[in-house]
């Protein structure tokens, strides 16, 4: 894709395209012509050349959003690309910066970014990866060390490991030290956990993971647990923290279904967190900003490194998307621009 900006501050956009859904339900998408805007105060304006594939937007895309969401986000939550332009009072990047950024309408050749959701990528990273780092990372890093407070030693259950926020807990976890306890829905990705060194995998898709983890842990069970499960299977989760144990909750559905959850657990003085990034976005962009400005050394030092995913050419979201709903990918889905 030619670049919409001049490297000249007073450069004029010449055009901006951005996917759009057909028809509600369907997966078929278009490329549309939309009005661009100049960046306001605070902003950047991001030359998208990778965008990273989220649950949420398959939701929103079939229409299955309102028991997730009180209101739907918009589709693309999270790009990759190159500064194209600056607002005023930006010092921290400028134009031709590499970047990585969580917003949302990210399906597009150019997006309109707050400061504080941008972190620059190195120059051994390309675009396609940056794109699977800002939510999934973000989600992990913000659950297990501001929330939780993994430490060294501590024994981690994360559930759903082979998937994007998952595998980002993956590396957080064996960055602090912790001892690894994973699950995941499918044998394929059970067998792909056990190669990448993960000694304890078990089902997702059935409470047999609770007697397998205090088996595994001589009946002591875990420090802290990464849920995304739902119902009977949350609440198995619960079970196994130990005492001072904490759960963190990166799920929506019970959240919004309002779920009743017995406190018998709690007896153990345990705590239990949620993490809703759309919600810090919007509510706490200074937070978000010191999220990313902690994980942005972290990549360039190579200490963390990005995600494993399947590309697709943003004319071929509708394969994307289907293969998402599928369940059966590894990592990240990322949708790229030519």
């Amino acid at each position: 894709m030619e670049r919409l900006y001049s490297t000249d501050t007073g450069g004029r956009r010449a055009a901006r395209v951005e996917l759009r859904q057909r028809r509600l339900g369907e997966l078929d998408f278009e490329m549309a012509a939309v009005e661009p805007r100049p960046p306001r105060t605070g902003e950047v304006a991001v030359q998208v050349f990778a965008a990273g594939l989220n649950f949420p937007d398959v939701l929103t895309a079939m229409g299955l959003s309102a028991e997730y969401f009180d209101d739907p986000p918009r589709p693309g939550l999270e790009c990759a690309g190159v500064v194209a332009a600056v607002g005023p009072g930006v010092t921290a990047f400028e134009i031709g910066d590499r970047v990585a950024a969580v917003t949302e309408g990210a399906f597009a050749s150019e997006v309109n970014v707050p400061v504080t959701s941008v972190m620059p990528v190195p120059d051994h990273m390309d675009f396609a990866q940056a794109a699977t780092v800002p939510v999934a990372f973000l989600t992990a890093w913000y659950g297990l060390v501001r929330m939780a407070g993994l430490r060294r030693g501590e024994r981690l259950l994360i559930h759903s490991a082979a998937g994007g926020v998952g595998s980002a807990a993956l590396a957080v976890a064996r960055m602090r030290g912790a001892e690894l306890l994973a699950t995941a829905g499918t044998p394929d990705k059970r067998k792909y956990l056990h190669e990448q060194g993960v000694r304890h995998v078990m089902d997702s898709r059935s409470t047999a993971f609770g007697d397998e983890t205090l088996a595994a842990t001589d009946g002591e069970g875990v420090d802290v647990v990464l849920n995304s499960l739902t119902g009977e299977l949350l609440r198995r989760g619960l079970e196994l923290l130990r005492v001072r144990g904490r759960f963190v909750e990166i799920g929506k559905r019970d959240i919004m279904a309002d779920a009743a959850l017995g406190l018998g657990p709690f007896r153990n003085s345990l705590s239990m967190h949620s993490v809703d990034l759309r919600l810090l976005m919007d509510r706490c962009p200074e937070l978000v900003g010191e999220l990313l400005g902690e994980l942005a050394p972290l990549f360039a030092s190579g200490a963390l490194a990005p995600l494993p995913y399947t590309p697709f050419p943003v004319t071929r979201a509708d394969g994307a998307f289907r293969k998402m709903m599928g369940g059966r990918h590894i990592g990240k889905i990322v949708l790229t621009f030519a």
